[in-house]
């Protein structure tokens, strides 16, 4: 308990010791600036923008083959990727990486992309990406493929579900 004693030294009058307690005060003290901080917004949530591709038969979403790049996180923090959409690819692209080299593959594609020819449209000199998530990869695997888009700057990426062909395809591969 918290205590302030006073004693006045007078030789006419009696000796008064007055005492205040402070315990009070510290607890509402405590009280409000628990109350502050449970209040107060650390950190503002942030929110990226996700495009999917259209679901509609009738008018699909189409990539530009030269310059699409479709990767798919798979178990054990690792990517499978090839270039363009699975019907026009030739199993033989199809490549191996970790999560840590995929800056170094999608700058590699960017490059190539650059290297086009002018008669290509405009829409084909940007880079795409697909992202497709397996079933078996972690939602960090995810976020972290996300977390490069927005790093590199990368303006057309999409994420969508995996096709029956690709999980063949992976089956097949990754036994």
């Amino acid at each position: 308990m918290a205590d302030l004693s006073s004693t006045e030294k007078s030789s006419r009058r009696k000796k008064h010791s007055f005492r205040i307690d402070l315990t009070p005060m510290v607890d509402l003290g405590f009280l409000l600036i628990s109350f502050f901080m449970y209040t107060t917004t650390l950190a503002k949530n942030k929110v990226m923008e996700i495009n999917k591709p259209s679901n509609q038969t009738t008018n699909p979403t189409v990539y530009p083959e030269e310059s699409t790049i479709t990767l798919i996180p798979i178990r054990a923090h690792e990517i499978i990727y090839y270039p363009g959409t699975l019907y026009k690819t030739a199993w033989r692209q199809i490549g191996y990486s970790s999560n840590n080299s995929v800056r170094t593959i999608l700058i590699a594609k960017e490059n190539q992309i650059k290297g086009l020819p002018g008669t290509f449209s405009a829409q084909a000199h940007q880079l795409h990406v697909v992202i497709k998530p397996n079933s078996d990869c972690s939602y960090s695997d995810v976020v972290a493929l996300l977390d490069e888009m927005h790093i590199l700057g990368i303006q057309y990426y999409a994420l969508t579900d995996i096709s029956e062909d690709e999980k063949i395809m992976l089956t097949k591969n990754t036994k």
